[in-house]
């Protein structure tokens, strides 16, 4: 009985050994003081164009995805009705100017009234409209591109009989872009022309910079958000009119902000926290749960606003396995490198 006894209070006095962690110093960093957003790419100028008069398509000059100039014929549609047309008003056109010069002399010796020279004044401005109407016809028929673009995907054939407004293909100037993003409206005092902007895609795989150009006069009444652009150089190509794209405004200085590993923070339903390393009353290592109020997050750090302060070590690996007043030792094994700029790389 004495041995069981013995054995009962010796297991009162035993402690678990202490756990392994690994720890990381709470440390001032300076952090671009920025605004991001999911932002829009539209071409700097971009339309479908589109046929302006009814005509049967004769010929298609452009090649899906060519490059344009400003004055390139697109399609060229059947003129010969306009051409017989034409041919027809400028032989009244002649007509009517032979017949209001004679009428300018006899006029003048009084042989002619001025009634018969304001017809004939009447006939020939209007041979003349004719002619003018039956060329700006003609050359509506040449479907030519209004500025230097990018062509797309044609939606005519050859022989298609095109009515008023039919669309024939989108033009898109894309060596300058437009990125229009929302902004809050509590964002929007700090929004100034000028602010550098960062436009990225693909997980920044391709960064394009720039700066705001135009801030948005109204804020819409659902969404409470302003719309803020920026234009921007698009040299090869990276950005696509539609393309959904990461925009970061840098608004001033850098701030400074105290941080710790993501992987230090233990998020839960009542509360985040992280584990304290501290000294206990034997000179050894104790942890401490504390609850934390966070802020930002940027790479692998995360930004504390209130319950750690700077220099205190806290737990950035195993803290799943701590509970308030463990021992614990700081582990010697080398940890990952934290940053506030992740670049995965490809394995």
């Amino acid at each position: 009985m004495s041995q069981f006894m013995a054995m009962g209070e010796a297991s009162q006095h035993m402690q678990p050994p202490p756990e392994s962690v690994s720890v990381y110093s709470a440390e001032q960093q300076s952090w671009p003081h920025t605004y991001q957003a999911i932002g829009t790419v539209l071409a700097d100028e971009g339309i479908v164009i589109a046929a302006e008069v009814a005509g049967r398509v004769k010929k298609i000059s452009f090649s899906n995805g060519q490059q344009v100039k400003a004055g390139d014929v697109l399609v060229q549609q059947d003129t010969s009705n306009e051409q017989a047309q034409l041919r027809a008003a400028d032989a009244r056109l002649k007509l009517a100017k032979t017949s209001y010069d004679r009428l300018v002399q006899l006029r003048k010796t009084n042989i002619a009234t001025q009634s018969e020279l304001d017809s004939g004044k009447q006939q020939l401005d209007s041979a003349q409209g004719d002619v003018d109407n039956l060329k700006a016809t003609l050359a509506k028929k040449s479907i030519r591109a209004p500025f230097d673009g990018k062509v797309g995907i044609r939606q005519v054939d050859l022989g298609a009989d095109l009515q008023v407004g039919t669309a024939i293909v989108s033009l898109q100037a894309t060596n300058k872009v437009r990125v229009n993003f929302p902004v809050p409206q509590h964002w929007l005092t700090s929004m100034k022309k000028g602010l550098p902007v960062s436009v990225s895609v693909n997980q920044g795989a391709a960064v394009v910079n720039g700066e705001i150009t135009a801030i948005g006069a109204e804020i819409n009444t659902s969404t409470r958000n302003a719309i803020v652009q920026s234009i921007l150089e698009n040299t090869g190509d990276v950005l696509v009119p539609g393309m959904a794209v990461n925009a970061t405004v840098t608004l001033s200085d850098p701030l400074q902000v105290l941080v710790v590993p993501s992987t230090a923070i233990i998020y839960a339903p009542f509360g985040d926290t992280v584990f304290v390393v501290e000294k206990d009353d034997k000179g050894g290592l104790k942890a401490r749960q504390q609850f934390v109020r966070l802020g930002k997050a940027r790479g692998d750090f995360v930004e504390v606003l209130d319950g750690v302060k700077a220099d205190e070590q806290v737990v950035s690996a195993g803290a799943f396995k701590l509970y308030t007043g463990q021992a614990v030792v700081i582990s010697k094994t080398v940890t990952p490198e934290f940053k506030t700029q992740q670049q995965p790389a490809d394995s």
